[in-house]
């Protein structure tokens, strides 16, 4: 063997073996879900995946069984396939994705039941466990946040258990329980997630919740659900799954929960309307924020339930969190928490990690973290914040995903919104590229708005920044960004 084959030999089997790791990584992140990485593969990144971005994955044991098994299979290959040693390098290239695909649909059947086994086990332990209050909470967007701000204000009072991080699956609040459910928890806080009708019902009856919080409703994961009304119905499970009191909580302010709402007045349960817009007209509204004001400091509200006015004043950035704080607000009401108390513990609430996180960046610039999730909604706001800043202000942002039919409007509005307040829009893949130049257009800044690679988007921040100025980062691949930064 000549040293030029050599060396071609050697950095394809380079290419190969970071190629494996990326698509590993891909396959978790995707959920292990054939149905997400379909739709991924339509994408004009997803027809790039015989070139994918280098990304290593977390290591687990499902991680390390698709790793080594595609190692065992390329090296049979490479010993048996009956061809010149070039072709067999090109065929193990060709096949990569598919063989992690096929170890992956391997891993189903024993992943299915191992989850079973551990579910049930949750099960048993929840039966067991005395008397707490159960409460769901479910939406296209905000249940996280919602989450921990009702865990924050809640944890004053009560001993409380919350779903970790955005473990919100049957298999994700199996394994919350079993690690740390204690007989002295009197409050069980759950973040129910979904891609298809069926699976929030799956998560009501494993946990029986007695309360249940529909913070909003919106075109995410369209591709999945198909309809809006899908989305609709799959969130409904939870408020037909509540047991005991039975009290549904549902923002006035989005169209699509507020139907809902009317669904749950007709199945005759009491619901608990909360607002953060001035003149909601509903009969019901349990508890609305008046008077809010968001900079670069926090959020503070007006807080009013029934005949009385609370102030709220909570260290997390943006207007569209009192939202989710007033959601919080009335779940510990709920509970049994008394309103001032309930109002005085949301002025603990924190940030959670990477959804809108402030942090000192380079050259002294401020960053903001907003790279926990991405969705149309959650976008706009959190460009509306920007516009609270000084100085340049710098969006980079990963276009979404799963919109369905929605997926070209959605990103107009982004490229149309980031246009009028932003200096410059960089995109971390093409995906919609087309689509936000055209809302950018509209405004006459559509040369405000590129598609950089990570590290040339660290750089050109790197660069233009100064004292003064604003990023936002918003998705998760502009993570990546955002921690390059700091390493040039």
């Amino acid at each position: 063997m000549n040293i030029v084959l050599l060396l071609v030999l050697v950095v394809w089997s380079i290419r190969i073996f970071t190629n494996v790791l990326s698509y590993v990584h891909l396959w978790f992140v995707k959920e292990y879900r054939f149905d997400r990485m379909l739709i991924h593969l339509g994408t004009p990144q997803g027809r790039q995946i015989f070139f994918p971005s280098f990304r290593l994955p977390r290591i687990s044991p499902k991680t390390i069984v698709i790793f080594t098994g595609s190692g065992v299979i390329f090296v049979f290959l490479f010993l048996f396939l009956p061809i010149h040693v070039l072709l067999r390098f090109l065929v193990i290239d060709v096949v990569t994705f598919p063989i992690t695909g096929i170890l992956v649909g391997l891993l189903q059947a024993p992943t299915f039941l191992y989850h079973r086994f551990l579910i049930v086990r949750a099960i048993r332990l929840l039966r067991d466990h005395k008397p707490m209050a159960v409460i769901g909470i479910t939406g296209s967007f905000g249940k996280t946040s919602t989450k921990e701000y009702l865990a924050t204000i809640l944890s004053g009072t009560y001993r409380v258990l919350k779903t970790e991080a955005s473990k919100n699956s049957p298999i994700g609040i199996a394994e919350t329980v079993l690690k740390h459910l204690t007989p002295d928890v009197q409050v069980f806080i759950v973040e129910m997630g979904a891609y298809k009708r069926g699976e929030i019902r799956a998560m009501a009856d494993m946990v029986r919740p007695q309360i249940g919080i529909i913070t909003a409703v919106n075109a995410q994961h369209q591709d999945l659900f198909a309809t809006l009304e899908n989305t609709m119905r799959a969130k409904y499970e939870l408020i037909q799954g509540l047991q005991g009191k039975k009290i549904a909580i549902i923002n006035a302010d989005n169209p699509f929960t507020r139907h809902m709402g009317e669904w749950a007045r007709r199945d005759g349960l009491p619901v608990w309307w909360y607002t953060a817009r001035d003149g909601t007209e509903l009969e019901g509204v349990l508890l609305e924020a008046r008077e809010i004001e968001a900079d670069e400091k926090g959020v503070t509200a007006r807080i009013v339930y029934g005949k009385r006015a609370y102030r709220l004043s909570a260290n997390v950035l943006g207007e569209h969190q009192v939202g989710n704080i007033s959601a919080a607000i009335a779940g510990a009401v709920a509970v049994g928490m008394d309103i001032r108390d309930a109002v005085k513990g949301a002025s603990r609430v924190k940030p959670y990690p990477k959804t809108m996180e402030p942090a000192k960046g380079v050259h002294e610039a401020t960053f903001i973290n907003d790279t926990f999730n991405n969705n149309p909604d959650a976008a706009l706001a959190a460009i509306d914040f920007l516009a609270k800043t000084k100085g340049r202000k710098i969006l980079v942002f990963q276009p979404m995903v799963e919109l369905g039919a929605h997926a070209v409007e959605s990103h107009k509005d982004v490229g149309r919104k980031a246009s009028q307040i932003c200096d410059d829009i960089l995109l971390t893949n093409e995906n919609y590229y087309e689509s936000i130049v055209a809302g950018a257009t509209e405004v006459g800044k559509e040369k405000k708005v590129r598609v950089l690679s990570a590290r040339e988007s660290a750089s050109y921040i790197d660069k233009t920044v100064k004292k003064g100025d604003t990023v936002l980062f918003k998705g998760k691949e502009a993570e990546r960004v955002f921690r390059l930064c700091f390493s040039q």
